[in-house]
């Protein structure tokens, strides 16, 4: 068989089609590769902002123990203290009581004593 020009054509195009197919398989390798890297840079921002957001959240929480924490005590320190100041006046409360106990005991003497005194001493109790 005798190559003839056409055939040299055909062969020609079939190169530059190979060549071409292989020119776009490297630039889609490099597209991919490039796609690639991007979604691995927007994975590592992504991770970069969620841990961001766990330390955050963690310190939060902490916070918010914290205050729980400091809350309790204040709570329990109130509660001390309320009980503390109900029993002294419960103390108040009684020693009143007893105090007007023995003013109701004074004045009875007082009233005798008056009696006693304007029995003694009439000349005292005289308007003049």
């Amino acid at each position: 068989m005798v190559a003839t020009m056409s055939n040299f054509i055909e062969l020609d195009g079939a190169a530059v089609l190979s060549e071409q197919l292989a020119l776009y398989r490297t630039l889609d390798t490099l597209r991919l590769a490039r796609d690639n890297s991007v979604l691995a840079v927007n994975d590592a921002a992504w991770r970069n902002q969620f841990n961001d957001l766990v330390c955050r959240y963690n310190r939060l929480l902490a916070d918010a123990n914290k205050f729980a924490q400091l809350s309790d005590e204040t709570i329990e320190t109130q509660a001390g203290t309320i009980a503390d100041l109900k029993a002294a006046n419960a103390e108040l409360r009684a020693e009143k009581e007893q105090l007007r106990s023995r003013l109701v005991d004074v004045e009875g003497e007082l009233a005798v004593l008056r009696g006693l005194d304007m029995e003694l001493h009439p000349e005292a109790y005289e308007y003049r």
